[in-house]
């Protein structure tokens, strides 16, 4: 094997390191693989390291080959410490995620002094655009070698070594095609040149190509930019005139062997629903729970219709706006599930498709390279030098595409709000950068399909390029509550700060676009730039007095902001509209003389003359705007009416206060500026009826007229899970409740070794979890979680992982099989009886509690629990910790969710029995694909480790023998015969 190894790098050490967890301080090095090169001579060190401790069961199926017996025959830490020291020497050490072998290093072998370099991190800045910086993507898309999923440390040493071979390989002849363009900008030139803390950076000098190099001996590396798995499909017929009538040609669907589908015949129902509403320019609402297959519906409809009336030059209707709730799901469908289907309708090449997001979204190259931000250290340098070659050619931009590890590594986030597109500033059509925002933006008017979501269509603001036609709202249900949101008015005092800032201190500033304007136009004003900077400093002491206020009323208490509808307070704070009215008063009459003053000078400046095209005048006008919408807020927040509830908002550090307009009516508005002009609208959700019925949301979004369809339940909910309300936790706000919730996390976890996810209602709760478990499991191999990103980690059998998520995980997670066999709720989410637009539409609208709280409990609870069932052979357990004291709310859940009965029951109870229900769902799963396949007459061990393997189970069929099953499994709990 090493008369085969060749580095590009000498004198060096890849190493890697096996450990029994990810906390250095509770867990151990269990094994160190390392390659040297030095001096051209390669030779390697592999040995096992004795655990004082327990080791957890999964790392034996982690690491290929490794044994119980083997590991703890090996020598101890103390025993291989100095020879560790002695191969290692003095040479750079070359790790992939160093961050993981640096901690553990320091904290158990501090002998080692020896520099650190990160294989990933060089990944990320040669090629930012990857959607996974991991050993095995990078072994698989970067060579032609292929990558065991298993892993020990001698083996990931010497793919690191090779990765690291591809990479510099790949660079180089980029940097050759760069050459023959005549263009000479290599990037080891360009790090010497432009980036003053990049020189003596790791990695700079290995960037250079070394004189007379051949690659002769690196034969695995491959130079494809974007190696992709190609499925190979068979030429098959299609009629497209058929639509949903194609859902029963499996052959089209089939072809390629890449999933399986089968035939529902509601699932072609539905869709032709769409299709109906589609031709005939209606609206429709149509319940179609999980399982049934909407994606697929809608996206064929929305395909096939826009590809006809493309043929027929029917313009308006060769274009379809489909709206998700989240950006996820709208990467999910422009990565996944709208490229599949065309592609297995051969559309692939005939209609055009994409993602639209606000400006925000994206990374706008000008403001990168003015980030001062990013230009003082070698961490800056990085982040600036990875934001650039991703966006460099304007192919990349989306800032929720940028692969999380790198986004973390170079502490994106730290600069985001200095590097996106600013939407005030930012004109598209004028434009001259490679910017992929612009590329969007004009791709628009020519396509078919574009996913955008719910927060866009509100304001779609892309309409002189593309009219809203036919739309699907898919996830149609957050509507409901989100309209408040998006159609709400705000005054921010942090950000109104941040504004008049700019009046002196803008990128240019006001002051400066005024004078520019003014000498543009023959000096016609006296332009007083004191008189501009005493109203700005008069407004901030009114911000500032106000900010005062709040802090001496004592508003906040403990760590959340303050919430009040203004003029109806709870009892304690009737006194405060008075008292606090006359202040914003105050504030909002000194905005306008900066207003009237700033529109004086540029109507004085420009009198009648064209002004079309002058960037001064338009940015001064853009301001003068901003000042004049914030003067209105604040003067209608003053206003009491029925129509709006009027929230006072202060911030739990006294930091910032938002006074926000709320209309209440938001059914008007959604036919006013959602739909409006739209010909037809389909609403989809899995969970739109509240109470069997469609009244509630439909009625809130002034659809009474429309029409709407049920598909009936695609899973037995009743067989494949059970449903808990636990009654010994304590209640949410009760002291001992974060911990009796950990603790029963972290049992259920060893007992079902992870795969659960959890969901909280409350930021707070979930970060002191978080800091239970991070006590309760050290020294084992459970992760714990909190980043949305971190989801496709369950898909692991290997790792036992828990997340822990915030409201944004309620809905969009989709995890089928094994990786997710639990979902817990932290506490009901209701309402609180304080909640400003709760108390506006109980007091204005004479609404009872319940009949604003109850239809987003059921929404959202119903959301969370379709987290657990996402396929035919999921099941769990669905467990709601604090179910209050409210039975009514209990009882219509248990209606809604139409699922078993909910349980009332203890922790003690729900863990006893979870074995055995896990362990019948199993058996259940098994015996149905092993008929199935019986069936069949099929080769049974192969058969069945394909259908597992296609539904996500983590059951293995090692042999059968005797006409018996032995299988294996990550729980090791059915391990043998069947």
């Amino acid at each position: 094997m090493l008369q085969e190894l060749n580095s590009i790098l000498d004198n060096v050490i890849y190493l890697d390191i096996e450990t029994t967890g990810l906390d250095e301080n509770s867990s151990e090095i269990i094994e160190i693989g390392a390659v040297k090169v030095k001096d051209g001579v390669i030779t390697t060190y592999n040995t096992l390291i004795k655990p004082r401790g327990r080791v957890p069961i999964g790392i034996y199926n982690l690491c290929t080959g490794l044994n119980e017996i083997e590991l703890l025959s090996a020598r101890s830490l103390n025993t291989i410490k100095q020879e560790v020291v002695e191969f290692l020497e003095d040479l750079p050490l070359v790790c992939h995620n160093s961050n993981f072998e640096r901690k553990f290093l320091s904290y158990h072998i501090p002998e080692v002094k020896n520099k650190i370099m990160d294989s990933m991190e060089l990944a990320a800045i040669l090629e930012p655009w990857r959607k996974e910086f991991n050993l095995n993507a990078l072994i698989k898309e970067t060579t032609n070698l292929e990558k065991n999923e298993l892993h020990r440390g001698l083996e990931d040493s010497i793919d690191t070594l090779k990765v690291v071979n591809s990479l510099l390989l790949r660079q180089w002849a980029r940097d050759d095609k760069s050459k023959s363009n005549k263009k000479n900008n290599s990037l080891y030139l360009s790090i010497t040149k432009e980036y003053l803390h990049l020189n003596n950076w790791a990695w700079t000098k290995y960037l250079l190509k070394p004189p007379f190099f051949t690659d002769e001996n690196y034969s695995y590396v491959s130079y494809e930019e974007n190696k992709q798995d190609e499925t190979v499909l068979k030429k098959i017929p299609i009629n497209y005139e058929l639509y949903e009538g194609l859902l029963e040609n499996e052959e089209i669907w089939n072809n390629g062997g890449d999933f399986g589908y089968q035939y529902r015949k509601d699932q072609r129902e539905f869709s032709k629903k769409i299709r109906e509403n589609f031709e005939k320019g209606e609206r429709i609402f149509i319940e179609a729970p999980t399982g049934s297959g909407k994606t697929f519906a809608y996206v064929i409809i929305a395909a096939i219709g826009t590809y006809l009336n493309k043929q027929k030059k029917i313009k308006d209707d060769a274009s379809f706006i489909i709206s998700t709730n989240t950006k996820e799901l709208q990467n999910q469908l422009i990565e996944r599930d709208i490229p599949t289907i065309l592609k297995k309708l051969r559309l692939n090449d005939k209609l055009n498709y994409g993602a639209m997001k606000g400006k925000g979204n994206y990374l706008c190259i000008e403001r990168l390279n003015k980030c001062e931000s990013l230009e003082f250290d070698e961490k800056g340098n990085l982040a600036l030098l990875f934001l650039r070659r991703l966006c460099a050619k304007g192919d990349y931009g989306d800032i929720e595409n940028i692969n999380y590890a790198a986004q973390k590594h170079f502490e994106i986030d730290k600069y985001i709000k200095e590097v996106n597109c600013d939407s005030e500033q930012c004109k598209l059509d004028k434009c001259t950068r490679p910017c992929y925002l612009r590329k969007r933006y004009n791709a628009l008017p020519e396509e078919n399909i574009t996913v955008i979501n719910h927060s866009l269509l509100a304001c779609w603001p892309y309409g002189e390029k593309k009219k809203i036609n036919h739309i699907i709202i898919d996830e149609g249900h957050n509507l409901m509550e989100k309209c408040y949101d998006f159609f709400a008015e705000e005054f921010s005092s942090f950000e109104f700060i941040d504004l008049l800032d700019t009046i002196e201190k803008g990128h240019p500033s006001i002051i400066a676009m005024l004078l520019n304007l003014n000498a543009s136009y023959g000096h016609r004003e006296t332009i007083e730039k004191d008189k501009l900077i005493y109203l700005v400093n008069e407004i901030i002491v009114n911000i500032n007095i106000l900010i005062n206020d709040f802090r001496s009323m004592r508003l906040v208490s403990g760590e959340y902001n303050f919430n009040t509808e203004f003029f109806i307070p709870r009892e304690d704070l009737k006194g405060i509209t008075k008292a606090l009215g006359s202040e914003i008063s105050v504030l909002k009459e000194s905005i306008y003389p900066l207003y009237k003053v700033l529109n004086d000078y540029v109507s004085n400046i420009t009198l009648d003359d064209e002004v079309n095209g002058d960037n001064d005048h338009k940015g001064l006008s853009d301001y003068i705007a901003k000042l004049k919408s914030n003067f209105d807020i604040l003067d209608k927040f003053l206003e009491s009416t029925v129509f709006y509830a009027k929230i006072l908002e202060v911030d739990c550090e006294y930091k910032d206060f938002k006074l926000k307009n709320v209309p209440l009516n938001v059914g008007e508005l959604v036919n006013e500026h959602m739909l409006k002009d739209v010909k037809s609208t389909t609403f989809l959700s899995a969970t739109l009826r509240i109470e069997n019925s469609f009244n509630k949301i439909k009625k809130h979004l002034g659809q009474e007229k429309a029409n709407e369809f049920v598909i009936p339940p695609t899973f037995d909910l009743k067989k494949r899970t059970r449903i808990f309300a636990l009654n010994d936790v304590g209640r949410y706000d009760e002291q001992s409740y974060i911990k009796n919730v950990s603790k029963f996390i972290f049992d259920t976890a060893q007992r079902i070794n992870g795969h659960i996810l959890v969901l909280f209602n409350n930021n707070a709760r979930r970060t002191a979890v978080n800091e239970e478990l991070e006590l309760l499991t050290r020294g084992s191999k459970i992760e714990v979680h909190t980043n949305k990103k971190s989801v496709g980690a369950l898909n692991d059998k290997n790792r036992q992982v828990v997340i822990l998520g915030s409201k944004g995980f309620f809905e969009g997670i989709d995890v089928p099989g094994d990786a997710l066999s639990c979902v817990m709720l932290d506490k009901i989410p209701n309402y609180s009886p304080e909640y400003p637009i709760l108390r506006a539409i109980t007091t204005y609208q004479k609404k009872g509690y319940q009949d604003v709280n109850y239809p987003q409990v059921c929404i959202k609870t119903k959301q969370i629990y379709g987290r657990l069932i996402r396929s035919t052979f999921d099941y769990g357990y669905f467990i709601i910790l604090d179910p209050g004291q409210n039975s009514y709310t209990l009882r219509n859940l248990e209606r809604d969710l139409a699922g078993p009965s909910i349980e009332i029951s203890t922790t003690e109870k729900v863990l006893s029995e979870m074995q055995f229900d896990y362990n019948n769902w199993k058996r259940n799963n098994i015996n149905i694909i092993i008929n199935n396949i019986k069936k069949n007459d099929k080769n049974i061990q192969d058969e069945f480790n394909n259908e597992a393997k296609k539904h996500k189970l983590f059951w293995e069929l090692v042999k059968v023998e005797n006409k018996e099953y032995y299988f294996k499994n990550i729980n090791f709990q059915l391990n043998g015969k069947i």
